[in-house]
């Protein structure tokens, strides 16, 4: 799935600018610099960098500082933070870098997730207003601090891959398989991006902990579909039989094609069965390219968790590597540990978080977003990541 670790990481604004400043820039801060950036009419090219515009245009990056504008208002203040500045808005705060080089030029600008400001119970209400279904579970050391539509499944794209790791737990718990068994490629396994193994030669020698690190961390969908088939599809399923039969990301885009519209309206109507004899008579169709793929939402064909499901596959798999690796948008320098996995696809937000604060406390925080547009990813994004820096503020 594409994913929003990308959800993933990330999936957060985040650009890199480089900029030239007039000859009187060499007497600004960095912090008069983001001031100005920040204004209207102070973006301008004679700030940018020579080798930075070319490789992003100027109006990418007006666009970009344009968006932040008209997002969150004027900016009402600056402030210095361990990896950089935080900007204030009126509603809003967000994390920000900047680097200016000998000239007083910036040779680095980057803005992270914006955070909405308020409560949990107001950030909470946010994400309840949201276009569509949306679903919020907040859990402190095991206790429901907010319950938003917690057991109503809903479409969470890739974080379902959360699933594939519990069984594949299960499986190295029981001596069927070891996290440092090498298996090759197998052409078979090659899906479409998120990922990279689907460009790696065939045959590349791959241990099972790189596939599940690859499957979480970047959410690498030849990684997952390696995963199913070597765990099995039936270990997959004991761990969520609601998502029977479980599709692999190959089975997922080839159903989700323009002309597989009638078999996806036989799988929304099919038993069990009936869908298992989809999977059997696509299971020699090639791999479709990403142009044959509706542009419109398919629901239909996805993987369906509750916020609380999903809370408690993060509690299965919190001490494994592979969760720990991308903190999605957590501010990692905030917590003990942390344990993540989001999902992302057109009309299909998820965010899934697990983290333990410096007081030992653990929360598990989990949004699910669907719609049959797309999403502004932002509307979710902005109050989820205010509700985890409530948490780490001990609210």
């Amino acid at each position: 799935m594409p994913a929003i670790q990308r959800f993933a990481t990330a999936a957060a604004l985040a650009a890199i600018l480089f900029t030239a400043i007039p000859v009187r820039a060499e007497t600004m801060t960095p912090e008069a610099t983001l001031q100005a950036l920040l204004s209207e009419g102070g973006s301008t090219p004679d700030r940018f960098d020579a080798a930075f515009l070319s490789a992003v245009p100027f109006a990418e990056v007006e666009r970009i500082l344009a968006g932040v504008r008209k997002e969150h208002g004027p900016l009402q203040g600056i402030e210095r933070a361990s990896n950089g500045f935080r900007l204030r808005f009126a509603e809003a705060s967000m994390p920000a870098a900047i680097s200016l080089d000998a000239n007083g030029r910036i040779n680095g600008l980057w803005f992270g997730p914006a955070e909405r400001l308020g409560t949990i119970e107001t950030l909470a209400a946010e994400i309840e207003a949201l276009p569509g279904k949306s679903a919020l579970l907040v859990v402190s050391d095991g206790e429901d601090i907010v319950a938003q539509d917690a057991d109503q499944p809903l479409a969470i794209g890739s974080a379902a891959k959360l699933a594939i790791l519990v069984a594949l737990r299960d499986a190295v718990t029981a001596g069927r398989l070891s996290w440092d068994l090498v298996v090759p490629l197998d052409p078979a396994w090659k899906s479409l991006p998120s990922g990279q193994l689907q460009d790696w030669p065939d045959g590349t020698p791959l241990t099972i902990a790189t596939l599940a690190n690859l499957m979480i961390s970047i959410s690498d969908n030849t990684a997952t579909d390696a995963l199913v088939r070597i765990v099995g599809r039936d270990a997959v399923e004991t761990v969520t039989p609601t998502n029977a039969p479980f599709l692999t990301t190959r089975e997922l885009f080839t159903l989700k094609t323009l002309k597989n519209a009638p078999l996806r309206t036989a799988w929304a109507e099919g038993d069990t069965a009936a869908r298992r004899a989809i999977l059997a008579e696509i299971a020699d169709a090639p791999l479709p390219a990403i142009a044959e793929l509706s542009p419109e939402a398919t629901h239909s064909i996805e993987w369906f968790f509750s916020a609380r499901e999903l809370c408690q596959l993060l509690e299965q798999t919190a001490d494994l590597p592979s969760v720990g690796i991308n903190p999605g948008v957590a501010d990692r320098g905030q917590w003990k540990s942390f344990a993540y996995k989001g999902g992302s696809e057109f009309g299909v937000i998820n965010l899934s978080t697990r983290v333990v604060g410096t007081d030992g406390r653990v929360h598990c925080v989990v949004a699910s977003w669907n719609d049959d547009v797309a999403l502004d990813e932002q509307k979710l994004f902005a109050p989820y990541t205010g509700i985890l820096n409530r948490l780490a503020e001990g609210e």
